[in-house]
């Protein structure tokens, strides 16, 4: 956990940091080298915007990088406007180049997880009474995580932003009750059938988890030609049974942390009905709330 800490604040921070006082103070040899070395900073700061995990800081914070950056890459174009328009090469124009290549790659690569094939599965949000974040969701693996198993490829994983703008009292809470979204009533996101729930396993200290029931606690909701399913939901929870037919707003659960995860949070996602022996099987589909198909750093309210 504390690698974790560390990278995200290393890549959200630091880096933006150091890369705004660079731009700020640094000598460019022309107009070219300067724009190689603006362009470098841009796909840097487009990339962590699209792909960081803002909620583990400050979701509010995220929007201090466009404004830093205009800030500073005007201060630099002053500094450049009466240098050459051209230098001879040298290695380290190349290297601007190749390091500029290689984020560029994996902004696009976020970039990918915006769009999708197929007909979505038109769903209502499930939770209410708050403002919503995407830690992980898209088409992309740089986007979420889940998109590698083709069940899980369009899964979403939801945290609620305390007035902060961070989805916990802490980096690293040990308690559930810190997590802003422990507690949070689930609503059903459509009318459907319960054909598979478990409400029964523990709700586990984050940092804990329970490998043998990665679902935890959790909802197979069947709707729409598609198998919903809602997992990591809090014990004893479940207020309906299997069979039981529910409409779209009805209170169903409420999120806890079981299963195999490491903090309070809801997973959702759906795949084609019946097509899974088990409720983590089958063949994933996407799915869109009231019209949007939600990635990493979607916000609802």
């Amino acid at each position: 956990m504390l690698f974790v800490i560390g990278s995200l604040i290393f890549t959200l921070l630091v880096i933006p940091a150091a890369l705004m006082i660079w731009l700020w103070q640094a000598q460019f040899s022309s107009k070219f080298n300067w724009l190689l070395n603006l362009l470098m900073v841009l796909v840097y700061y487009l990339f962590i915007f699209l792909s960081g995990r803002w909620d583990w800081l400050s979701y509010y914070v995220r929007f201090l990088l466009p404004i830093a950056f205009i800030i500073v890459a005007s201060k630099s174009f002053i500094n450049a406007k009466s240098l050459p328009i051209y230098s001879p090469k040298t290695f380290k124009n190349y290297l601007e180049l190749g390091i500029s290549a290689v984020v560029m790659f994996l902004f696009l690569a976020s970039l990918k997880g915006y769009f999708f094939t197929g007909t979505p599965i038109e769903l209502s949000f499930p939770l209410k009474k708050g403002t919503y974040y995407v830690a992980h969701g898209g088409n992309s693996p740089t986007i979420n995580y889940h998109n590698t198993h083709p069940t899980q490829r369009y899964a979403l994983d939801i945290m609620k932003l305390n007035v902060l703008g961070a989805r916990a009292n802490g980096f690293s809470p040990r308690s559930l009750t810190d997590y802003a979204i422990f507690g949070e009533t689930l609503y059903s996101p459509c009318d459907g059938t319960i054909s598979t729930l478990v409400n029964d396993l523990p709700n586990l200290i984050p940092g804990e988890k329970d490998q043998k029931n990665p679902a935890g606690n959790h909802i197979l909701l069947g709707c729409k030609g598609a198998d919903i399913l809602m997992a990591h939901l809090l014990k004893d929870s479940i207020t309906s049974q299997v069979g039981s037919l529910v409409r779209s707003g009805d209170a169903i659960a409420k999120v806890g942390n079981s299963g195999n995860t490491g903090e309070p949070h809801l997973h959702i996602h759906a795949r084609k009905a019946n097509t899974g022996k088990s409720s983590l099987d089958g063949e994933g589909v996407p799915i869109s709330f009231d019209g949007k198909f939600l990635t990493r750093n979607s916000v609802l309210f």
